[in-house]
Order: C-alpha cells, then sequence, then structure tokens
C-alpha cells in the first residue's frame, strides 16, 4: 500500500499544486484556525480558492461549510483507504496548509505551511510534541518566547513569526451571556481549566500519579469548596483537558460547582476563548491558557499542590518563579476562601505583576491578531 500512494503521489506532483487551501479544524472551538477561517471568508477568499476543512469530526463543522468549501474527514486508524487517498491527494494538490495542533504534513515541497500553535507551554513539551519539519512558518506570541517555544516545538526561531494568537481576539469581541448559559445570575463566575495528569494514552511520558484534579481529592472536599463559593455567590465552572482520562473524574451536581466539557461549547454555539473572556477569574497549574488570559487582566490562582511531581516527572518550559509571583496559591481547600473574598471585595494585590508578564508574553494586546495574520498570509501569497 505505501508503495501505491508513493507512485501516485509522484504522478500526481506532475500536475502541479492547484488552487486549494487545506485548513486543520478539529472540532468547531478550534480557535486560531476557525478565527482565521472566518476573516478569509469575510474577505472573500472562498471566490479565489477553494477552501477545505479536514476535521476528525466533521459533522461538528458541518454548519461552516459553504460555497467553495468543503468539509472532510481526516482520516484515523480504522477508517478506510479511500478517507486515506483523498486526505493524501489534498495535501499534495493544496498550495497552503494551516493547522494549530495536530499538524498536516505537506506532500510537495512548494507547498506553504503555516503553522498557527496551540499555545505558549508551561510544561515541558519536548519529549512528545514536537512538530513537523516541514513547517514554513509558525506563530509566536513575544519575542521572549521564541527561544523557547523553538527549543519544546522543534521548529527552528528564525521560522517564528510574531503576529498575535488570532483566538485571543475573542477576548475584545465575546458577547457571551452567563446566566443564559447557566440559567441563573451569580455575583462571579470562576473558570477552573486544569491540565492534564492521566491521557487516556496510558504510555504518554507526563502522565502522572496525582489526584486528576488538584485539591478536589474526594466529594467532601468538592462539597466544601462548593459551600465558600455559595458563600460569596460564586459559581466554579471546572473544564478538565479534552486528553484527560475522564474516569478519574466524577462530575457531582452541586449548586456552586459545575463540570462541563467539549460538547458544552458545541451546544451552545461558542468557542471556549469567548467563554473566558466572561468569566471573572481563572483557576489553572501548568495550562497555556494562563498567558492568554493575562489579556483580561482579570485574577488568577494556581492550584499545584503536585508542583513537587511535576516538576521532576514533565518539568517546565519556563522559569516558574514567572508565573507564580503573579498568581495566588491554591493548596488546600481552605485557601479558596480569602481568594474568593478578595475577587467579591476588588482587592486584587497582583494587579501590577500580572501587567508586567502579560506585555513580557504577548507583544500584541490589541485585539486585531486575525486580522493581522491574514494580512500576512495575504503578503506571502502575493510573493508566489
Amino acid at each position: 500500500m505505501k508503495t501505491l500512494f508513493q507512485f501516485i503521489g509522484a504522478f500526481l506532483r506532475l500536475f502541479g499544486l492547484q488552487n486549494i487551501i487545506l485548513i486543520e479544524m478539529e472540532r468547531i472551538q478550534r480557535e486560531n484556525t476557525a478565527a482565521v477561517f472566518q476573516e478569509m471568508l469575510r474577505r472573500g477568499w472562498n471566490k479565489r480558492y477553494h477552501i477545505v476543512l479536514a476535521a476528525f469530526e466533521p459533522e461538528s463543522i458541518r454548519c461552516w461549510q459553504t460555497r467553495h468549501v468543503t468539509i472532510v474527514k481526516r482520516p484515523e486508524y480504522g477508517d478506510n483507504w479511500l478517507t486515506f487517498m483523498r486526505m493524501r491527494w489534498l495535501r499534495l494538490r493544496s498550495f497552503l496548509i494551516i493547522d494549530e495542533n495536530k499538524q498536516i504534513k505537506k506532500q510537495d515541497p512548494k507547498t506553504l505551511h503555516v503553522f498557527l500553535t496551540h499555545g505558549s507551554p508551561v510544561k515541558s513539551t519536548r519529549s512528545y510534541y514536537t512538530r513537523s519539519d516541514d513547517t514554513d512558518y509558525a506563530l509566536c506570541h513575544s519575542e521572549f518566547w521564541r527561544p523557547i517555544v523553538s527549543y519544546e516545538g522543534g521548529i527552528p526561531a528564525d521560522r517564528r513569526v510574531i503576529l498575535g494568537q488570532p483566538r485571543n481576539d475573542a477576548f475584545f469581541t465575546s458577547d457571551v451571556s452567563m446566566s443564559r448559559l447557566f440559567g441563573e445570575e451569580y455575583r462571579k463566575v470562576v473558570v477552573w481549566y486544569p491540565t492534564f495528569r492521566q491521557r487516556v494514552d496510558p504510555s504518554c511520558p507526563q502522565n502522572t500519579v496525582s489526584a486528576p484534579l488538584p485539591i478536589v481529592h474526594d466529594e467532601a472536599a468538592a462539597r466544601q469548596i462548593n459551600e465558600i463559593a455559595a458563600k460569596y455567590d460564586i459559581l466554579i465552572v471546572i473544564k478538565p483537558h479534552p486528553v484527560q482520562d475522564l474516569s478519574r473524574i466524577k462530575a457531582l451536581d452541586l449548586d456552586h460547582v459545575k463540570l462541563i466539557y467539549d460538547d458544552f461549547f458545541i451546544a451552545h454555539q461558542i468557542t471556549p476563548y469567548a467563554f473566558l473572556a466572561k468569566t471573572d477569574a481563572l483557576i489553572t497549574d501548568y495550562s497555556s491558557v494562563v498567558f492568554d488570559y493575562l489579556l483580561t487582566g482579570k485574577p488568577i490562582a494556581l492550584a499545584q499542590e503536585d508542583y513537587e511531581e511535576y516538576e521532576k516527572k514533565v518539568g517546565f518550559a519556563i522559569d516558574m518563579e514567572l508565573l507564580r509571583s503573579c498568581a495566588g496559591k491554591l493548596e488546600t481547600v481552605e485557601d479558596f476562601e480569602p481568594f474568593f473574598r478578595d475577587l467579591i471585595t476588588g482587592n486584587d494585590p497582583l494587579r501590577e505583576k500580572r501587567e508586567e508578564l502579560l506585555h513580557l508574553t504577548n507583544q500584541y494586546v490589541d485585539g486585531n491578531s486575525t486580522q493581522r495574520v491574514v494580512d500576512w498570509l495575504e503578503g506571502l501569497l502575493h510573493k508566489r
């Protein structure tokens, strides 16, 4: 079969590239590629080019199918050979490939491959998350990140371009209503984004033995945190990491602690970043979302009770004191009380520290990153 693919590929390359732009779009909440695609439509790119959206779950983005926009199944183990052949044909004939997470390797050296990135890392990803060596350009948050992401991701520094993250524009434009999403008003909504501790794939070198959700080890702890949140009329929305083994997290039906999953965003036709924009504070640990959330100017707390294990088992991409110095620390259930009290009263002693980190880690804070990226892409294509 491999020999057959190679023969077909060599034959098709004789005909050259076609007017096709191939875009990775795993699900409707894929933020960077989705924002760029929508801007392309606003500029009428689908009148000049045939845009193909490749998704593992094509039905989740079927609403985006329009004139000269095709949605295809991205092949995975178990799919029929026609699905693989179609993707091979697209990789051979597309003059531009755009992705942001699970990259689409190009088949023709003349194809332009642009990687919009999955975020700037807190934890080290070099041991398991290297990028395709055929990537021509990759986005970067700021000069601070250029050597870090080049080392962690394997894409050389001279291929990194600093234009901002398109998904972050949602922080400036979101019209999400929390009361409509959750059916009632709360004084504040705090979102909790833990990174994964145990992937569904048990062979992942970053799997740890710590609890999948820090601090909330059992139902009693969850109910105690719920009581503190209820005292201040705060809703805590916990969004587990997409690759976390969910068999180790049990959803509890509590008044002020709710768990949501990826299907929450699909059901409400919103992106995670549009949702984040309207929350009042973030709790996380080792997730890259923290550098994006800095754009909101809102309080951040870190739940890092397994810090020593994580440092030894996984390691960090940055000097963690940069992050830990500008965020509250949650190590026990009792630590939620002062964090919530400060949030309600408006006491924010770490605001200036967050502001410093914001400008170190985000070169652009204007909400125009999507426009900047598509302008840049237009310039690249004009040169070609």
